[in-house]
């Protein structure tokens, strides 16, 4: 099967969730014996064509069509957000001739998968990554923030082109990584996968359990917390900042991209008005299949992620499989993780800083917890490999009629 996988962008030295997840898909698949391809747009990464363990990478420019468009705002929202045209995609995925065309993206990079898909026979898939069912209205309208007050262009260009915007109700099946998303678009298409997110165990492998964890009110051994998630408002790592001013022994570092410099700014401001900056650290973010992301897990005490909206969490399978004792916010996909894991992390409601410091505090010191959390996490690791996965989505291609 020829498989081609779209999605916004694709930077090795810029990562991210759904960067990984597609990544990974995509290695499995052609170690299972599929043709694949990765098809993007070139932002943050201006490199048009690479070959990486033996994947070809395609990217072609993009175009924001509001006015005017100055750079720095197409910066931002290379980053994050944007709703590009991509001139030339169209034109590559017809010339490789794709069984599957596999859309990562929404938008009209998503509505020119489909269009592409009907011309030439192919199945459509439209995979959701970021909760779309449920996002705050807060969030939705800071993604929106870049572009108001300038002309949306790309409209009339619609409507000269006579897009549908049928995304993603128009492709041949959506896949889902939240799962309370799938239960929302089966509602609503025929065809639908819920297919969670993946982690590769043998990289992160296991440390001990047994770590030897000082009390957060004590003066001692600092108390190691790592989160990894790009720093963006979404992922509240302000409220673990804001717990480096109760836990004076606790150390915090934040690794990731950052998709909102200003937000990063803000957290530093915080933890130099706690008088904790020397206990705040920033790292990453790591390339692809990095050693020093492994790393910054095996020297992690604790693993914390406090979203205030998360369609899953990949990091906390990493956690996991890295054997490091997680603390995690119960927001949407996430708290349906937790859910199905009882026992492998210790779960608090969003913005909830109490419930916060009482999970970090029983990782601290709970040696007979941390053990029995450990042990479960690893064990719930080893559920998200990424060859079972990827088996999952090729038999949910297989199910799909033209």
């Amino acid at each position: 099967m020829k498989i081609a996988h779209v999605l916004r962008r694709i930077s090795f030295a810029d990562w991210g969730g759904t960067e990984q997840v597609v990544w990974n898909l995509a290695k499995a698949q052609a170690r299972a014996g599929h043709a694949v391809r990765i098809f993007a747009t070139d932002a943050l990464c201006k490199v048009p064509r690479e070959e990486r363990e033996g994947l070809e990478i395609v990217r072609f420019p993009c175009i924001y069509p509001w006015w005017p468009m100055p750079r720095r705002v197409a910066d931002a929202l290379d980053r994050k957000g944007g709703n590009p045209f991509v001139p030339g995609l169209g034109k590559a995925l017809r010339g490789w001739k794709p069984d599957v065309i596999h859309c990562h993206a929404m938008g009209r990079i998503a509505e020119l998968c489909i269009r592409t898909a009907e011309a030439t026979g192919a199945k459509s898939v439209i995979s959701l990554h970021g909760g779309a069912a449920n996002v705050p209205v807060a969030e939705a309208t800071e993604l929106r923030a870049p572009t108001r007050h300038r002309l949306p262009w790309g409209k009339l260009a619609e409507t000269a082109l006579r897009w549908k915007r049928r995304v993603p109700e128009g492709a041949d099946g959506i896949v889902c990584v939240g799962e309370d998303e799938a239960e929302h678009w089966k509602k609503r298409h025929p065809r639908v996968l819920w297919l969670p997110n993946g982690v590769d165990v043998v990289r992160f492998g296991g440390q001990s359990s047994a770590v030897d964890c000082s009390r957060l009110q004590s003066n001692g051994k600092p108390f190691r917390v790592l989160c990894v998630a790009r720093i963006d408002r979404q992922k509240d790592q302000m409220a673990l900042v804001e717990a480096l001013g109760r836990n004076p022994s606790m150390h915090l570092c934040l690794v990731g991209p950052v998709t909102q410099p200003d937000y990063k700014a803000e957290l530093e401001a915080r933890a130099r008005d706690l008088g904790a900056a020397e206990r705040l650290a920033f790292a990453g973010p790591y390339p692809a299949d990095s050693a020093e992301l492994a790393a910054e897990y095996r020297a992690a005490d604790a693993f914390a992620l406090a979203s205030r909206h998360e369609p899953f969490g990949i990091a906390v399978l990493e956690a996991w499989a890295a054997g490091v004792p997680v603390a995690a916010s119960t927001a949407g996909g996430l708290g349906r993780l937790l859910e199905a894991h009882p026992g492998a992390a210790l779960p608090f409601a969003p913005g909830d800083a109490a419930g916060l410091d009482a999970a970090l505090l029983r990782i601290a010191t709970d040696a007979e917890w941390r053990a029995s959390a450990v042990a479960a996490g690893q064990a719930a690791a080893r559920e998200y490999g990424w060859g079972s996965l990827a088996e999952k989505l090729g038999a949910f291609y297989g199910s799909l009629r033209k």
